[in-house]
């Protein structure tokens, strides 16, 4: 396995209010956790922290990595209604689940 293999996920660690206002999500609003679409947002755990925000595709252009983190935050408000994320806490994670999903195939 190399890590070429590994997936990047752009997206915010979960809070123990950010929680608390995904819990009580804006009504109307799930078809932004569709998993059928790349640009869907997803929850995932990354050690001892929860994300949320999404994928990013194969050969995924750098100069796009504003746009999506934009876009991250975007839905997140939407979704808790205006929650306020501030724009330095928009990371990039190497998701460690793809190698093992890899190496299990």
């Amino acid at each position: 396995m190399n890590e070429g293999d590994k997936r990047l996920f752009v997206g915010i660690k979960i809070s123990s209010k950010l929680q608390r206002e995904l819990d009580n999500f804006a009504r109307g609003t799930e078809h932004y956790f569709k998993e059928d679409k790349p640009e869907s947002l997803r929850i995932i755990t990354v050690g001892e922290d929860k994300l949320i925000g999404r994928f990013l595709e194969d050969g995924f252009p750098t100069t796009g990595i504003e746009d999506v983190s934009r876009n991250v935050r975007s839905i997140v408000g939407l979704i808790t209604s205006g929650y306020r994320i501030p724009d330095d806490s928009i990371r990039i994670y190497v998701d460690p689940t793809a190698n093992a999903a890899a190496a299990d195939s």
